[in-house]
């Protein structure tokens, strides 16, 4: 087989798969609607890197362990090699939202005894000190963890094998067509864009509108994110999190939020939004939000794509066409797979921590190779999983919160 592959997207997701597929040899065409990559979700000043630990040690926990620790080792090749990314590895320090939760917090740390290069736990003078203002409570302190922005990673990803990923910039893609082993996306003018024999969807939402994959589950998440004046060494020195999130200053300004607001399509700033993560900073940093006004604030809206059980979908799309009539696959392995057609996507607020392995993890599908990650967790990523019984009963009966979610605010 030809090793080119069409990548559709160069967010986050394209970008990471591009660059996992390039390392192998493969050859890409990379298309992209926005004139430059990271234009969309991924174009955020900052995110957040950590991983999100659970007492019963889930998959969403294994999964960003996992995650957190390949995306370091890619993060700290990229530097090594010179390449444009910019992030700080000042360490993250997840605060406890109440007495109990800082109980479930020690009980994790307690039980599963990470290293403490890792994850240790922190008493509330501790993290005072580490935030450099007085806190609440105590917290996860991640030594490794840090804010990337996720636009320079996009930009590193896409420049580290050089000729090898071809990008078609300001080219939105209309239809996408199979025929005689071959997948082709045209144009609006009905003219064709590029042909390889494998396609990867890492385009958001908009993997929707193909027939193929019009069955995931995928909706967008609007998030808005608060950009406040910072000087140089002001507190905090690292990224504080409490349902929700604060950077260090980057460039004069500091990175607060965010919101969370499903099937909300409003892409300018509004107030409300920036009252809203002003409340949540003071929820993180008491009396730190006191003087900020919030009509004078910049900032950024992104729209992030998520799947339902807050999981990402990682592989080859199965084809739900080929169910019709006969009721839902048993298990995955029952499941006929649209021949070349792979996907990248639903990372919600998870771009910076799951893009790496996940890139990591698709290159290994496609090329049928044994992923350096657990069988499981490999099924609870694959895009088929919405066709299965119990997932369908799922879908039927409900779907992600509307509204800021615990799990998702304190995310990148």
């Amino acid at each position: 087989m030809d090793r080119h592959a069409i990548v559709i997207g160069a967010g986050l997701a394209g970008s990471s798969a591009a660059e996992r597929l390039a390392a192998r040899g493969w050859r890409i065409s990379l298309v992209e609607r926005a004139a430059t990559s990271g234009a969309g979700a991924s174009g955020n000043l900052a995110g957040v890197l950590r991983p999100l630990p659970s007492v019963d040690d889930n998959r969403l926990a294994r999964l960003t362990r996992a995650a957190f620790e390949y995306a370091l080792t890619h993060l700290q090749a990229l530097t090594t090699a010179g390449l444009p990314l910019r992030w700080g590895q000042t360490g993250v320090l997840h605060l406890a939202r109440d007495e109990r939760h800082a109980a479930t917090q020690q009980r994790v740390v307690t039980e599963q005894e990470p290293a403490s290069a890792y994850l240790r736990w922190v008493a509330r003078e501790a993290a005072s000190e580490l935030a450099g203002w007085p806190v609440a409570d105590g917290g996860w302190w991640f030594a490794g963890g840090g804010w990337v922005d996720p636009a320079s990673l996009c930009r590193a990803n896409l420049a580290r094998h050089g000729a090898a990923v071809v990008p078609h910039y300001r080219r939105a893609v209309e239809r996408i067509e199979h025929a005689a082993g071959c997948w082709r996306c045209f144009a609006g003018s009905g003219e064709t864009i590029a042909a390889a024999p494998i396609l990867v969807l890492a385009n958001a939402g908009a993997a929707r509108r193909f027939a193929a994959t019009s069955h995931l589950p995928l909706r967008t998440a609007r998030g808005q994110v608060s950009h406040l004046p910072a000087t140089a060494g002001s507190a905090p020195a690292v990224v504080v999190c409490r349902l929700g999130y604060v950077t260090p200053a980057i460039d004069g300004l500091r990175c607060a939020g965010a919101t969370f607001a499903v099937d909300d399509d409003e892409a300018g700033l509004r107030a409300a939004d920036h009252a809203e993560n002003l409340a949540r900073l003071e929820f993180i940093l008491p009396g730190y939000s006191r003087h900020i006004d919030a009509a004078g604030l910049g900032g950024r809206v992104g729209f992030r794509p998520l799947s339902p059980d807050r999981l990402p979908m990682i592989g080859a799309v199965a084809d739900a066409a080929a169910l019709d009539g006969q009721g839902a696959a048993a298990t995955l392995a029952d499941l006929r797979r649209v021949p070349g057609l792979f996907v990248v996507n639903g990372f919600g607020a998870r771009g910076i921590v799951w893009s790496a392995l996940a890139g990591e993890l698709l290159a290994c599908l496609i090329e049928r190779s044994p992923p350096a990650l657990a069988a499981d967790l490999v099924a609870a990523v694959d895009p088929g999983r919405f066709l299965l019984p119990r997932q369908r009963q799922r879908l039927r009966t409900g779907g992600p919160q509307r509204r800021g979610s615990a799990p998702e605010r304190g995310d990148d």
